[in-house]
């Protein structure tokens, strides 16, 4: 240990042995004026002895003309310049001290004189001169205190911490008569960091002599050194006397960091009432503390007091109150203060969860600047980027950070190297970025080869898990998420995955058992907030209206002017798995000879339940007979890709609108399946059997394929293909109704996202057709439609659709040209 620091460590008694100038009065200078020159001087002459009194009460000044007058009286006198060294060294003039005495033959004079210039030469900086010196006086009297305890701090000071620990035995054997060898003996121990026994040794001290008040302080220093901020604190609330200003202060902010730190871990037991338990002790201490310094002197409290509040935030960061850490910082900033990265992060941290991922990417580009590749600030500043949607920005961001890190780490007293712990969450939070940049693919075969390699891993089991629900297979997800939560029943992550997935498959008492744990296990998480906002709007009421109009040019199905109005009113669940459901529709077109139309009203119930969802509802017409009805459906999805529905209605609306001036009603049957492969494939096909009261027979079959092709975040480009086929059993049918009809068409799909934030996005989808049409007794002829369709949610309870198309259909073998256009909204009320 340096010497330099070894004498900014000792102060008070100490600062004699140091060497460092004390009040005469103490009891060890009486003793050396009264031991050694004093008694040479009272022997040879009365002026020796008057200058060695002066000394003694301080008068330096004095003292020294009548030793240098006699000295140039007897400038052989060695005595006399042992005297004169002495007092040169007690007047702090360290330097004539040792220049003078350097070259006395010291082993035929006093020990105190050779004492005395040590400590002079310590003071000087000259460390190895001085155990030198202290070594001549315990060859000659080993029982000199002063010798030992010089000799031991010169070791230490000279930078042999290993020789000064050779003296512990003599400085403990001495400590109980001379507490300052109590002292001096923790200083060598700390000297070789073994802080525990040097506290230990600096306790016994101030246990045994109440007067040796000094000993607190070192005490508590290396408690400090040791991390132990709390028993460090507690040894100044023990000693005698106050401790320093700034010394006192840095015990209580290095107390409060402490207490920060450990309320950022779990506690043992989670749940609204103790999750918090604490970081609110750690919050209360950094309050307490700031009321204790502020009865301190400012002008030495400034960086203290400047940590403190830094921790503040930090402990308010943990505690969820990103409010008040904003205005923290503001507050910082407004005074001049440059804040350290760590508070930039928190600052950070706040702001992205007050969702202002702006500034949150600007304070962690500050913070990095300073605290070059942290990986929490680094991960912190790649999920801002995401928040922003700078995706590419964000992957070269950890790709660069991986790069830099190696797979293994070799920690201190460890043979082996252990795995680096800040390498699989940068890799985990990469593959993540890819699924929120629309890469689900790419994200989920990078987290499947990282769970082959690491199966029990709950981290990686539950970012799969998460993937897996986004490409839409919530069962496979859920199964895995259980899977995750047996190795870690309170990881959050995965309840809330849970609770998601089992609102994807209609479970809602599954997922409201799940919500209610998560309330109690982390009630202030943001994911948990959100998924309980998903399960409440999931059982409000909702509310859902489309209208479209349309105009052709010709007479074909629509006539040359149609219109539709439907609305769906959906109630809350009924024991989790009924809803009651209620609306009505109205479809009208205008036809040369008149209006046709359909125009009812409908009520029934929804049963969901795993993995059935059926529902029945009764029907009639609003306006003249009542033309009563029922209608069907039934849909059965035994896995998360395959589902099959069957529907029925007696008095069905699929007649066509021209067929109603007729008063022609009919009933129909409909069987379908579909596979959906994952988010970028999918296809369905149905039949369907339509029997009409005019004795016509209409049967048709539909197929469609949808195919992803590309996928940038923000767009998405897919190609579908349909096919329809019809025929009919009647040729003479008031209404359009070819004997059989062929079509095949080709769309491309363009879906861009142009603005999402959180819960809030705004979307358009274009879409261009393409196709042909075959109608019995007529060529074939090519059909083309353009679309553009915005949706707006402007938040998880509200939704807006609006669009307009263009199409050219054929209609036996005439082409017209059809524009239309929609609004739609969905609105779900508490």
């Amino acid at each position: 240990m340096p010497g330099r620091w070894l004498r900014m460590l000792t102060w008070g008694m100490i600062g004699v042995l140091a060497g460092v100038a004390c009040p005469l009065g103490s009891p060890l200078v009486a003793q050396i004026a009264e031991g050694g020159a004093a008694a040479t001087a009272t022997t040879l002459d009365p002026e020796r002895d008057r200058a060695v009194r002066l000394a003694r009460e301080g008068e330096f000044d004095e003292a020294l003309d009548i030793l240098r007058a006699l000295h140039s009286e007897s400038p052989e006198d060695v005595g006399l310049r042992g005297d004169l060294a002495a007092v040169l060294s007690w007047a702090g003039r360290d330097g004539e001290a040792i220049e003078l005495g350097g070259h006395l033959p010291l082993q035929s004079l006093p020990p105190i004189i050779s004492e005395a210039i040590a400590r002079s030469a310590r003071n000087m900086d000259r460390p190895t001169f001085a155990a030198g010196l202290y070594r001549d006086v315990l060859d000659r009297s080993p029982d000199r205190v002063e010798s030992q305890i010089g000799y031991a701090l010169s070791l230490v000071e000279a930078g042999q911490p290993a020789r000064a620990l050779e003296r512990l035995p003599h400085l403990r054997a001495l400590s109980a008569d001379h507490p300052q060898a109590g002292i001096a003996a923790g200083h060598v121990l700390a000297a070789s960091e073994r802080w525990i026994e040097a506290a230990r040794e600096y306790r016994m001290v101030g246990t045994r002599a109440e007067s040796m008040a000094e000993a607190f302080p070192h005490e508590s220093r290396s408690l400090r050194a040791l991390g132990a901020d709390h028993l460090a604190l507690g040894a100044m609330r023990r000693s005698p006397a106050p401790y320093p200003a700034e010394l006192h202060a840095e015990l209580l902010a290095g107390r409060a960091a402490r207490t920060v730190e450990w309320g950022s871990t779990v506690p043992e037991r989670r749940g609204p009432a103790d999750r918090f338990l604490a970081v609110d002790h750690a919050l209360a201490t950094v309050d307490g503390a700031l009321d204790e310094i502020a009865r301190l002197p400012a002008d030495e409290v400034g960086f203290p007091l400047l940590r403190l509040r830094f921790d503040r935030l930090v402990a308010l960061r943990e505690r969820e109150r990103m409010a008040d850490v904003r205005e923290g910082v503001r507050e910082l900033e407004a005074e001049g203060v440059e804040l350290p990265p760590y508070v930039q992060r928190v600052a950070a941290d706040a702001e992205l969860a007050l969702r202002n991922p702006r500034e949150a990417v600007l304070r962690y580009r500050i913070a990095l600047e300073g605290w070059p590749g942290h990986p929490e600030t680094t991960l912190g500043l790649f999920y801002a980027l995401i928040e922003e949607g700078r995706y590419h920005e964000a992957d070269d961001l950890l790709v660069a950070f991986i790069e830099g890190q190696p797979t293994a780490r070799r920690s201190d007293g460890m043979n082996e190297p252990v795995s680096n712990p800040d390498l699989l969450p940068a890799v985990l939070a990469r593959h993540l970025g890819l699924a929120f940049a629309g890469q689900l693919a790419r994200a989920e075969a990078g987290l499947a080869d990282l769970h082959a390699r690491a199966p029990m891993n709950a981290d990686i089991r539950q970012e799969l898990a998460s993937v897996w629900l986004w490409r839409g297979w919530p069962r496979e997800a859920d199964a895995l998420y259980r899977r995750t939560l047996a190795v870690d029943p309170e990881r959050v992550g995965a309840r809330v995955g849970r609770a998601s997935a089992a609102l994807a498959t209609q479970e809602r008492a599954t997922a409201r058992a799940v919500v209610d744990t998560l309330l109690w296990l982390a009630p202030e998480s943001e994911h948990v907030r959100r998924v309980a906002q998903d399960l409440r709007v999931d059982g409000s009421w909702a509310f859902a209206s489309r209208a479209e109009l349309g105009r052709s040019t010709g007479v074909g199905d629509l006539g040359t002017r149609d219109r539709m109005l439907e609305t769906r009113i959906v109630s809350p669940p009924i024991a989790n798995r009924l809803r009651l459901v209620a609306g009505s529709r109205r479809a009208d077109a205008r036809y040369p000879e008149g209006l046709g139309a359909h125009d009812r009203a409908f009520a029934g119930l929804t049963l969901s339940s795993r993995p059935v969802v059926a529902e029945l509802t009764g029907h009639a017409d609003r306006e003249g007979e009542l033309n009563p009805g029922v209608s069907a459906r039934l849909e059965l999805r035994p896995d998360d890709r395959w589902s099959f529905d069957l529907f029925g209605d007696s008095r069905t609306t699929e007649v066509p609108l021209r067929a109603t001036r007729e008063a022609i009603d009919g009933w129909t049957v409909r069987l379908g399946v579909a596979r959906r492969s994952h988010e970028a494939r999918r296809w369905s096909a149905q039949a369907a059997l339509l029997e009409m009261e005019d004795g016509n027979r209409r049967q048709s079959a539909y197929l469609n394929i949808e195919q992803q092709v590309a996928r940038t975040p923000g767009h998405r480009f897919a190609l579908m293909t349909e096919g329809y086929g019809a025929t009919n059993s009647r040729d003479d049918a008031p209404y359009f109704n070819p004997r059989r009809t062929l079509s095949a068409s080709g769309s491309l799909l363009w879906d861009w996202t142009l603005m999402e934030r959180r819960e809030r996005s705004y979307s358009q989808r274009v879409s261009l057709t393409g196709g042909a049409m075959d109608q019995a007794d007529f060529d074939l002829r090519p059909i083309l439609s353009a679309a553009v369709e915005h949706r707006w949610v402007v938040h998880q309870r509200f939704e807006l659709i609006y669009g307009a198309s263009w199409s050219l259909p054929v209609y036996d073998g005439v082409r017209e040209r059809r524009t239309a256009g929609h609004l739609g909204v969905t609105w779900r009320v508490p």
